[in-house]
């Protein structure tokens, strides 16, 4: 990406990524005339939105970097001059939910009609990369799958080889230097969300596309234009790439011919192959992770190679038959990369990192445990954890634990289908408790009565409630299956493990036999 001597525009400067790309573009490469752009009405607005944005940099070290923002020879243009010259730009970078700000838009459409290339942090950290990028994305798995990848590539990886990473969790980013730094034998790996692909292809050399289901139509107008963004990403490696895609996914299997098309090696996952297929697979059998090269790959150990069988999948410490499938994904991407060593693959399993509110138990008090797992924000990942959490896919988080879920759910609706996450929901729970939201309502009328539900104005006393509910044995599941609901709900405040534990340390409780369960 040619960056000297253009007319470059940040739109989003307190942002995470804005903050990055000026740092980096005006700090470290010396580029001169940058203009920085930003809803904050003055410096005051723009340290509060920066400090809110940039959480990895906490106390001294976030004024010691806003320091270095305004220290850099860059033109802030804040509040009523927001967007001002954006008409002269010949280069806009623009984080990835800029169209969801009706003040950008009509204006970025016209300067990119008037010429302007419209690009993202991300664009520019996959050109300065030399190694080997790995992408990821989908409508649930991705943060789960990109972890994988990153760990098993670790344990898989020789010499003075790095591994790099990327993605939601803004804490741990590789930064644009370190990108820029790396040598031809490293690897990175890439969490893309369907926002980076609205508009343009994401080229990786090896692409993982989980699952495409419903979610996310307001970013996009529709079903089909979801579909189609998502696909870019598999439909960028080309001849010399490799794409990874679920054979249990029906969006994903459709996509198979134009893959096929573009010239990338195709890898299945999910599924066991077909005697006379010669494309990549990942599957389990009887319990093992077992791995088949594409036929003629150069990753492929020979010409003809059988499968190779990996290690058991027990180890794998990721509760639920979703995690599997996001460990087969992973593990064809390994090997695209080629790196398919059955003993350090094996080896690695059962040390594979959870994610963040993921599934993450926050505390056990009573013989009851409470999993926050916020991160499942559509009706399928909540599903996917309601049915992992209550056993149904004969991989509990705690082999043998008995009891049912009390539920906690809400947020907004993005027009998804919730029939999955109601019948995992009625099959599984001893109480649903509800939170205000779209999502909830439309949740509800697919539950259709067929579970207890509880309604309760805020997350403080749905909690109490829940430990009211919760019996010996079971397990408090936030799990919302919805949009906004950390922004509505706990964004602000006490994380939801400070919440809990301060209503567990409030109070004795009586036995869970003598809790009040009406």
């Amino acid at each position: 990406m040619l960056l000297e001597g253009r007319r470059i525009h940040v739109v989003g400067a307190s942002g995470i990524e804005g903050a990055a790309l000026l740092l980096y573009l005006a700090g470290e490469r010396g580029i001169a005339g940058i203009v920085a752009h930003d809803f904050c009405p003055d410096r005051q607005a723009f340290a509060r939105s920066f400090h809110k944005a940039n959480a990895a940099w906490s106390g001294a070290d976030g004024e010691r970097v806003l320091e270095q923002l305004w220290q850099l020879p860059v033109t802030f243009r804040l509040g009523s001059d927001y967007l001002a010259g954006i008409d002269q730009a010949q280069l806009i970078f623009a984080s990835q939910n800029w169209f969801n700000y009706p003040a950008n838009q009509p204006a970025l459409d016209d300067a990119v009609a008037g010429g302007a290339e419209l690009v993202g942090i991300l664009d520019l950290a996959l050109d300065l990369f030399p190694g080997r990028r790995i992408t990821v994305t989908g409508s649930n798995g991705k943060s789960t799958t990109a972890a994988l990848i990153g760990h098993l590539l670790r344990a898989s990886v020789g010499g003075d080889a790095r591994v790099l990473g990327s993605g939601n969790d803004r804490s741990s980013q590789a930064s644009l230097h370190e990108l820029q730094q790396a040598r031809a034998h490293d690897l990175a790996v890439w969490e893309v969300s369907n926002r980076h692909l609205r508009d343009r292809p994401v080229a990786g050399d090896v692409a993982v596309l989980t699952n495409i289901s419903h979610n996310h139509i307001e970013d996009h107008g529709s079903w089909q234009a979801y579909r189609e963004a998502k696909a870019r990403l598999v439909l960028a490696p080309g001849r010399g790439g490799h794409a990874v895609l679920s054979a249990v996914d029906p969006c994903s299997r459709e996509l198979s011919a134009a893959v096929r098309k573009t010239g990338a090696t195709l890898w299945w996952f999910g599924a066991p192959p077909q005697p006379d297929s010669a494309e990549g697979h990942c599957w389990i059998a009887d319990g093992i992770a077992m791995l088949q090269h594409p036929r003629g790959s150069a990753v492929a150990p020979g010409p003809g190679s059988s499968p190779v069988a990996l290690g058991p999948t027990e180890a794998l410490p990721l509760p639920g038959a979703h995690n599997l499938l996001n460990l087969q994904a992973a593990l064809c991407a390994v090997a695209a990369c080629g790196f398919a060593d059955a003993t350090s693959l094996s080896r690695a399993f059962a040390s594979a990192p959870g994610l963040p509110g993921r599934l993450e138990e926050v505390a056990e008090h009573g013989d009851v445990r409470w999993i926050y797992d916020i991160q499942a924000t559509t009706a399928e990942a909540a599903a996917a954890g309601i049915t992992a959490v209550g056993g149904r896919d004969g991989r509990a988080g705690r082999e043998g634990r008995e009891g049912a879920i009390v539920l906690l759910v809400g947020g907004e609706d993005k027009g998804m289908d919730f029939s999955a996450m109601a019948e995992a929901a009625a099959s599984a729970s001893r109480r649903i408790l509800v939170l205000p939201g779209t999502g909830a309502d439309a949740f509800l009328q697919s539950l259709a009565g067929r579970a207890e539900v509880e309604h309760c104005s805020d997350l403080d006393s749905a909690l109490v409630r829940a430990r009211a509910v919760a019996c010996a044995g079971d397990t408090v599941l936030l799990s919302p299956g919805c949009a906004f609901f950390f922004r509505d709900y706990i964004d602000g405040g006490p994380s939801f493990a400070q919440r809990v534990q301060r209503m567990l340390s409030a109070e004795a409780r009586p036995a869970a036999s003598q809790r009040e369960r009406a």
